[in-house]
């Protein structure tokens, strides 16, 4: 599939996607997200299903993130996801520096790997704060 072909088919289901949530009841285009890792084809960088507990879409991380993923739904400007993911997703946004974002985008990318925020966060925050008594035992 060339980039054009890509963009073509990635316009196209977005409004197919558009169309579709438009005219659910119920509020099921504002359901919760589920974001997970999954091995798709050579072709499918996502996938989308919707049930009664909300919009599965599982992306191979070894053709797109979940950050573009994530981009290329933002058309659904209501989904909201737990407040660690957003946290994530929102301070990957705001770094300036590119080594910065790319630390976000390795924690989101495990978040969505494991389904466990709380749990990736804890460790994230252990390594810094081994990192932190490293750095002060070199300095002593």
């Amino acid at each position: 599939m060339t980039t054009l072909t890509t963009r073509a088919s990635f316009d196209a289901f977005r409004d197919r996607m558009c169309d579709h949530f438009g005219q659910l009841s119920d509020g099921l285009g504002n359901q919760h997200p589920h974001m997970q890792h999954a091995s798709l084809g050579s072709d499918e960088y996502f996938t989308h299903r919707i049930d009664s507990d909300g919009h599965h879409i599982a992306y191979d991380p070894r053709q797109t993130s979940g950050l573009m993923v994530r981009q290329f739904l933002g058309i659904y400007a209501t989904f909201t996801e737990d407040p660690i993911r957003e946290g994530v997703r929102n301070a990957y946004y705001e770094e300036k520096e590119a080594g910065g974002r790319e630390i976000w985008k390795i924690v989101l990318s495990e978040i969505d790997r494991t389904q466990d925020s709380k749990g990736v966060m804890d460790q994230v925050l252990d390594l810094l704060r081994q990192a932190r008594a490293k750095t002060k035992a070199m300095a002593a």
